[in-house]
């Protein structure tokens, strides 16, 4: 019997399978509940973007409820829940304020959307700049750019009870591809923002979600992430990948990761969350035939976490 839920994201496998085959997937794969991804919704391109254009998805009610009613029809029909609900990104860029002001209505609209789906979790990437070469800023620049970011957000997270959950990034040298950690790779920098905007907020309106592909490919440790964190980490991506390479989102063990540590640090952490997996680069790589193979092993990892957790909580 899980002790713990089990999720998965929605990216590719709705698009792949459509709403109701995907949700139907889910189910037969035993999944309880998915990780809605909103961030694969807009079409618009990276220029747009930066140029602050608007999205028909995000530009209005009529943009994005026919979705929002065909997932809610989906989730009622499986019992598979939405468990958390993943905004756009990115929603700022530093210097471009049609850019910054779009993505702070998108990031508004986004937990509209969550309290939609009676969800009491989002995932809000903090406002940074991936570019190490040609866009670098300090640790210093994005506490700046993110505590009145995100406390523009507190009164509807109040309103709705919703938890907004930052998560931990990861930067790129585009032209060496060297990868290197940013703002929220260190659990003590995460740590701060969590306790800054939660004292600003005066009360528990933010918390963590921890991305253990990332950890891999800034090469950190994700048993001490996870036990620094303590009871700020309120959810997961589990993926896999190849190290600081590539952010391919791989199932656990097709990448370099010792999960081990990841099991034994949820079990010592006492952690009882959703076992939420962010592994759509691996559905991406196969025909849509097989994205039901994909996603019933996606599970059964899931389900063996859940028991290896359990069986180290017993020993004690």
């Amino acid at each position: 019997m899980l002790t713990m839920k089990i999720g998965v994201q929605t990216a590719h496998t709705i698009d792949a399978l459509g709403i109701d085959g995907a949700f139907d997937a889910y189910r037969a794969a035993g999944f309880d509940c998915v990780d809605l991804n909103l961030d694969d919704r807009p079409k618009i391109s990276w220029n747009e973007l930066r140029e602050g254009v608007e999205d028909p998805f995000f530009a209005s009610e009529e943009g994005y409820m026919p979705f929002v009613n065909a997932v809610n029809a989906a989730s009622k029909r499986t019992g598979v829940k939405i468990g958390q609900v993943h905004a756009p990104f990115p929603l700022g860029f530093r210097g471009l304020e049609k850019a910054n002001e779009r993505g702070l209505r998108w990031a508004k609209t986004s937990i509209e959307i969550c309290r939609l789906f009676d969800c009491d979790k989002i995932v809000i990437h903090p406002l940074f700049d991936g570019s190490l070469r040609q866009h670098p800023t300090t640790r210093d620049e994005e506490f700046e750019m993110n505590i009145p970011f995100y406390s523009a957000l507190i009164p509807l997270l109040r309103k709705y009870h919703i938890i907004c959950c930052l998560e931990n990034m990861w930067a790129q040298d585009w032209q060496t591809k060297k990868i290197y950690s940013t703002v929220c790779s260190d659990m003590s920098d995460a740590c701060k923002y969590i306790d800054r905007l939660n004292e600003i907020a005066g009360e528990k309106l933010f918390g963590f979600c921890l991305d253990i592909g990332h950890l891999a490919l800034c090469s950190l440790d994700n048993y001490d992430a996870i036990r620094e964190l303590g009871d700020r980490l309120v959810t997961l991506h589990i993926h896999d990948n190849q190290g600081g390479i590539d952010d391919n989102h791989v199932i656990p063990y097709m990448g370099i990761i010792y999960w081990e540590r990841f099991i034994r640090g949820l079990a010592d952490a006492g952690y009882n969350g959703t076992l939420s997996f962010e592994t759509a680069g691996q559905y991406r790589k196969v025909p849509t035939d097989l994205l039901p193979t994909m996603l019933n092993w996606t599970a059964d990892i899931g389900r063996y976490f859940d028991k290896r957790i359990a069986e180290i909580r017993n020993v004690k």
